[in-house]
């Protein structure tokens, strides 16, 4: 069974032994070094091997882009779609020490953080968007090494290990923006893969990165 979470990110007010004026012991949260293994395309761009629409269930590298459809989560039927190109930047293997200050089960404390960047570029119309329509981000996916689709974090206030950016307001054609999606994988997993199932043709047949 998949479960999605939700990590509430502890904020200064609500913690104990958080600093203030009569604390002098209060310690501050000091950035995290992270050891980190990267994955990504050796020339760390978007670039595609061709120009074309990108056909359900294909396979690329990261950094390679995908010319696909949206669908936003309103949309009714395929009228409603929108072409973007989609990558699947890098994936990264964190550190649970990353997540310090957030609160976290025992399970979780077991886990293995790994951040996947994507980048979204609106080639067409201009995209839609708001909490019914959700944002696009969203249709990226991560697969671990099980084969097993993994739910990516939704934090409740601020993690800058990993932000996950909004996208630009208005989405217009050739503005584009990068995100970055984190999962807690447990068991000694890895994420091996990021899928692309934005519209109703790539659902069954996602396009892959890896």
């Amino acid at each position: 069974m998949k479960i999605a979470w939700a990590l509430a990110v502890l904020a200064c007010a609500t913690m104990v032994g958080c600093g203030g004026d009569d604390d002098d012991d209060a310690a501050t949260p000091a950035a995290t070094q992270t050891t980190e293994t990267t994955t990504e395309a050796d020339d760390g761009g978007g670039s595609s091997a061709s120009g074309g629409p990108t056909k359900p269930g294909a396979t690329l590298k990261l950094g390679e882009a995908a010319h696909v459809t949206y669908k936003p989560l309103t949309a009714t039927d395929d009228k409603n779609l929108f072409k973007v190109d989609a990558t699947a930047v890098k994936i990264e293997k964190g550190s649970i020490d990353d997540f310090k200050n957030i609160s976290l089960d025992e399970d979780q404390k077991a886990s293995t953080p790994y951040y996947v960047t994507v980048k979204i570029e609106n080639t067409g119309e201009e995209i839609p968007l708001g909490d019914m329509e959700g944002d696009p981000d969203l249709k990226f996916g991560a697969v671990d090494d099980r084969g097993q689709e993994q739910p990516s974090i939704t934090f409740i206030g601020d993690f800058e290990r990993c932000v996950d950016t909004d996208a630009p307001k208005p989405f217009t054609r050739g503005k584009s923006y990068e995100s970055c999606l984190a999962y807690l994988v447990g068991g000694d997993g890895s994420i091996t893969k990021v899928q692309w199932k934005g519209s109703d043709k790539y659902i069954l047949k996602p396009v892959e990165w890896k």
